[in-house]
Formats: structure tokens, sequence, C-alpha cells
């Protein structure tokens, strides 16, 4: 999937157009009939320059989804304008992530995810916010109970003063497709 965001990347920044299905490398066509969630990921130098995804697939298959987010990223603060150029395209990595609805399951205490093969999502309808915590996040010295901090520092919660009631807690595994090595 990496491949077709490279290629939207450089269709949209160099030719001022929306991909085409007649454009879609040919590694992506058996996405055509998933219906999966897709996260993408954008980095320059080793850090993250932007990145787009949902939870739950909104467009009619994954390869829609995918430059959908694609094309969010672009709007990415993080993702100045500066970068958006032909010549630094070359070395933006990309990582994408794929699920389906049954690689999900609800966690009842933060110490039943693995840091190393999950992510989290936590979701708040109390305080109306979500947020996403990729595997590989924290480099030195990765917890469930950090993962969980730095969830609700995204999510703009104290992580100190948010009960169980306030919350769920979902873990997931993904397909991760990069050109990173």
């Amino acid at each position: 999937m990496y491949s077709l965001v490279r290629k939207t990347l450089e269709i949209y920044i160099n030719e001022k157009r929306i991909i085409t299905q007649w454009d879609f490398p040919s590694d992506v066509i058996g996405m055509m009939w998933k219906k999966e969630s897709v996260f993408v990921t954008l980095y320059l130098n080793g850090r993250v320059i932007a990145s787009s995804g949902r939870i739950q697939c909104q467009k009619e298959n994954s390869v829609y989804e995918c430059i959908d987010n694609t094309l969010l990223c672009l709007k990415d603060p993080r993702f100045w304008l500066g970068l958006q150029n032909s010549e630094n395209l070359s070395n933006i990595h990309i990582r994408v992530d794929t699920f389906a609805t049954e690689n999900r399951r609800m966690i009842q205490d933060i110490s039943e995810l693995s840091v190393r093969e999950e992510w989290l999502i936590l979701l708040s309808q109390n305080h109306w916010t979500m947020s996403v915590i990729l595997p590989h996040m924290i480099n030195i010295d990765a917890t469930p109970e950090k993962y969980f901090t730095l969830a609700c520092q995204k999510a703009g919660i104290d992580s100190t003063n948010i009960t169980h009631s306030d919350y769920v807690l979902y873990a997931l595994r993904t397909l991760e497709s990069t050109d990173m090595v």
C-alpha cells in the first residue's frame, strides 16, 4: 500500500491532480475488494511529518480510504508547504497500516496491551475525544502505562484525573506496509 501513497503524493504534488484508477500501482488492485481501515504515516529524517487515519473505513474500499488519508496528510500542520515539493518527495518515507474490525479487541486494563505488536485506541465519549498510539512510537522503555499516558495526552485528557468510566480502550493489530528499511 505504501506504493499507492507514494504515487498519490507524486501525482498530486507534481501534476496538481488526484490519482485515478489508471495510475494505481499493480500491487494494490487486490485491496479494491477489501474494506479495511487505513492509517498513513509520512516520515522525514526519522520523524513523523504527517499522519492520517480512521478507526473505521469510510470509503468504498481500502484503496480509496488510503488515497483519502494520503491527501489528508497534506493538510497536517507538520507537513508544511516547504516539504510539499518533488525534491523532498524522494526523502519521505511511508508507513501504511491496515486493519479489519476483527483485529481489534476491547481491553479492560492497560496492562493487557502488548506494546510490541499492538496499537492503542482510547475513546472517551465523556470528553468527546479519541487518540491512537502506533506501535514503536515510544522507542525507549515502552510500557502499556506510557502508551496510556501518551494516548491521554494526545486526547487532551489528564491521565491522573480520568476514571475507567470515562474511556474505552482497544488494542489492535495491523498489517504494516512500509518503504523504511
